[in-house]
Parts: structure tokens; sequence; C-alpha cells
């Protein structure tokens, strides 16, 4: 089984695929969970990103590339920027490392730590030698033109899709993974990458299996492989598939400010055993 090739970039840079108006994984996220009028604001207006969004990419990176060197630079440690001549030094260390980013000891040490980690964890090491990392689909689904690009693309070995995120120590369990999975959206992530690779398949065919690659951003940079059962995966297909359509309403609606039309609310089960104290 092979992907429409036409319709997959290997060589697109992540800057360059944000740019490009085909509606992401992260923008049904904020459909779903803001709406329309949010989704297109940050996606004109994307927002600065924090430590832990550029934390995230320094982590990826060093997995995919296993060569942090290429794209990062370690800021001395030894500069004084109390005094002139360190300020003048970290000035010349910015001219000399060209387009490279700087990073913090702290930062370096963590990615290290994170891509060997990963590397030599016998259940995440086969995806990681599979894999091709990075690569862009393009696909339209239900008349709305999508993109996707996993992390990690098993299509041709397994058909697996990868996904790697950072966690904070001790919450690599699945337990953990599946309440932030649900309260922060990520099953449409999930949804729109299968959506996009079935749609590619040649024939036509469907993802097997979704795994997480999961890596803990403090020592011992603890990992764990976790993946979604069969009612997760259809589950997170249909939720997207909702989304797309919730999208097109609003658009039908004619793209209104806010929330769009009047909306009812409804009791839930433990509005009926709330008791109000005074």
């Amino acid at each position: 089984m092979t992907l429409d090739e036409e319709m997959i970039d290997n060589e697109i840079s992540l800057e360059d695929y944000h740019k490009l108006p085909a509606k992401s994984a992260h923008f049904l996220m904020d459909v779903a969970l803001k709406n329309g009028s949010k989704a297109v604001r940050n996606q004109e207006h994307p927002k600065k990103a924090t430590k832990l969004m550029t934390n995230g990419t320094l982590i990826h990176t060093a997995i995919e590339t296993k060569d942090i060197k290429k794209y990062y630079a370690k800021i001395p440690t030894d500069i004084n920027l109390r005094t002139k001549a360190g300020k003048l030094e970290l000035e010349e260390f910015h001219k000399s490392i060209g387009n490279k980013i700087a990073i913090t000891g702290d930062q370096w040490d963590m990615a290290v730590g994170c891509m060997e980690a990963a590397w030599s964890n016998k259940y995440a090491k086969p995806f990681l030698r599979a894999a091709q990392f990075e690569r862009s689909g393009f696909a339209t689904i239900d008349g709305v033109d999508v993109k996707a690009r996993p992390d990690l693309d098993c299509w041709e070995h397994n058909h697996t899709l990868v996904d790697i995120k950072t966690r904070q120590k001790d919450k690599s369990d699945p337990e953990s993974w599946l309440r932030d999975w649900w309260t922060y959206g990520t099953y449409i992530q999930a949804g729109l990458q299968m959506l996009v690779w079935e749609t590619l398949a040649r024939p036509i065919d469907r993802v097997d299996r979704y795994y997480y690659l999961l890596v803990e951003t403090e020592a011992p940079y603890d990992v764990n492989m976790v993946y979604l059962d069969e009612e997760l995966m259809v589950t997170s297909r249909d939720k997207t598939l909702d989304v797309i359509e919730k999208w097109k309403l609003w658009l039908e609606q004619g793209s209104p400010s806010g929330y769009g039309k009047p909306q009812k609310m409804s009791a839930k089960p433990w509005h009926r055993n709330y008791e109000l104290t005074l």
C-alpha cells in the first residue's frame, strides 16, 4: 500500500507549512473548543510561541534529527551579562551562529536527554528507525481543504502513525495522557492525521494503529509508548468530521462573530444534586 505522492510533501518546512491556507488540526481544535471567529483570528494572527512550545520544537528536532548542533547553538555559560564585555561577547556569539537558534545549557541538556532516552527505548526505537519524519499531507475532506503533519510516518512500514509529545515528570501513564488528550482536543489532531493519510492511501485503506511517544522533560527523561484502542481511533475520526461540519456551518451562517446562533442550555446530572449553600 502506498500514498498519493502528489499530495505528500517531504521537503516543506514547518514555517511554510503553517502559511498554507488549508485547515490544520490546531485550527480545527480552535473551532471545536472555542469558535470559528477565534480560529480564524488565531490563524491570521498566530500567538507568540511560549517557552513550552519552544522546548517542544527543540525536543522534536533533537529526536527526529539526532543532530541538534545543526540547528541550535548552546549559549556559553561563562558570559557575565552584568558587564559591558559580557554583553558584547553575547552579541558576538549570536552573530557567529548564523541561522542557528540560541538555547541555554539547561535546554541543551534536556534536548539531548530526551533524544537519548527515546532512541534507547526498545519500544520506540523500531518506529524511529522505520519512520519518515515530518511529512506533510494535503487532502479535501467533506469539501474542506485540510493538511496534516505526523511526527513519525510509518505508513509504508506497518500502517502506523506516531506523534511525539513532551510530558511533565510522572505524567506519561495512559490515564494522565488520556485526560489531557480529551481536555485539550488532541483527539482532533489524531483524527485529522488518520483521515488525511487514509484519504491519500492507494488503494484507500485504514491506519492500523496510532501511537504516542511520550517523553518526560525532566531527568531521567522517562519514555512511554501508548496507543489508541479501536474505539478511540473511531471516536477521533468521528469527532474530527463533526468539527469540519461545525466549521462549514459557521461559514454558511455568514461567519458570525462570537459563537453564532443562540444555543440551548440543558441540565446535567450533577446539577440535579446541587445544593446552594447560603
